[in-house]
Parts: structure tokens; sequence; C-alpha cells
């Protein structure tokens, strides 16, 4: 039988476990871009770049990882998955930069991070039907 609470914490837990993996995939790959700027002679000029793109590859992963377990409405969970996303960060970067953030771009990443989990959820629910 259809159990609506059931599948509420089914999807908690797949929430869960798709921004934590977007978060990790972001840790991972800030790692190697550091390195990669480090030990190159690679502008740093292009390390802003390098994070919007780091950002929005976390949260495509997301946006399509839960889309993909949850199976349906995948535009929603995407939207909700970049904004959990990226509500983290700005929670984050407040706590690191004491509260010295720029809201507009926060702003600006927060409705990308809508968009992009949105279409990343419809991309999610297209490879579950394939």
């Amino acid at each position: 039988m259809f159990d609506k609470e059931n599948t509420q914490e089914k999807n908690y837990i797949i929430y869960t476990k798709a921004v934590s993996r977007g978060l990790l995939i972001s840790i991972i790959l800030i790692l190697i871009s550091a390195m990669l700027f480090y030990f190159t002679d690679l502008n740093e000029n292009y390390m802003s770049s390098a994070v919007w793109i780091i950002t929005i590859l976390s949260i495509c992963y997301s946006g399509i990882y839960g889309a993909f377990k949850i199976g349906h409405k995948g535009y929603v969970h995407g939207a909700l998955l970049g904004a959990i996303y990226m509500l983290i960060l700005f929670i984050v970067a407040l706590l690191a930069e004491r509260g010295q953030v720029n809201l507009k771009t926060y702003l600006i990443m927060f409705v990308m991070s809508i968009i992009i989990g949105g279409l990343s959820g419809m991309i999610g629910i297209v490879l579950k039907n394939k």
C-alpha cells in the first residue's frame, strides 16, 4: 500500500544524500582547483569563475541525483535541492566571513541555483525513464 508518510521520510533521506553528495563534489573540485592554481601559472583572477563552475556542477549533480531517486516532479525537487544547497553555502559563508558577505552575489547565485536545479531535475527524470 502507498504510505505518504513513509514516502516523505524517504524523500528527506534522498534530499540529504543529494545535498551531501553535491557538497562533497564541491569540496573535492575546490581542492583540485586550488592545487591547480597553486602549482601552475594560472592567474588567480580565474578563481571566481572556477567557483561558479564548481557550484553549477554540484547543483546539477544534486538535482539529477535527487530527481532520479525520487522519480517524479523533477523540476520541483531539483529546484528545492538547488535552493537548499545554496542556503547551506550562504550559511557557511556567513560563518566563515563573520557576516561580511555580498548579498547581491548570493541572491544571484540563489536564483541561479533554483533555475539550474530545476533543469537538472528534469534531466534526472528523463534519465530515470530511459
